[in-house]
């Protein structure tokens, strides 16, 4: 099968888009929370799971065009909200962060329904 041949991805649905962004966000910021934490504490722990969260937010972001792929969010924004163990002020971040996250997924939950409603597909493809 030539590249030419493969068949097209399906249409990203609102739900699968808005929780990409957010999670490219989150990943910025799992950055600067990891450097900060660094610089305050120089302790190996909060570093390395700064960046553990930060890859599973990003190693996670296929799984989002799978129905199911939500839950999986949901289990890494519990991870996000942890590490507010490691470094407090990066509760208020994660509260803003996850705050985001639930605002996205309420919208996309909106706009699915409307294309239902409405008919079309909810991935943004044509109806038939």
């Amino acid at each position: 099968m030539s590249p030419r041949e493969r068949r097209a991805r399906p249409a990203r649905g609102a739900m699968e888009s808005l929780l990409r962004i957010v999670h490219g966000l989150q990943a910025a910021g799992i950055v600067f929370g990891a450097l900060a934490s660094w610089g305050v504490t120089r302790d190996w722990p909060a570093p390395t799971a700064f960046a553990v969260v930060g890859v599973l937010l990003i190693a996670t972001m296929p799984l989002l065009r799978h129905p199911w792929g939500w839950v999986v969010s949901l289990a890494v924004q519990a991870a996000v909200a942890s590490l507010t163990v490691f470094e407090p002020v990066w509760g208020v971040v994660a509260l803003i962060l996850v705050g985001l996250w639930i605002f996205c997924f309420v919208k996309a939950r909106g706009i699915e329904r409307q294309r239902r409603a409405a008919g079309l597909d909810p991935r943004g493809a044509p109806g038939s």
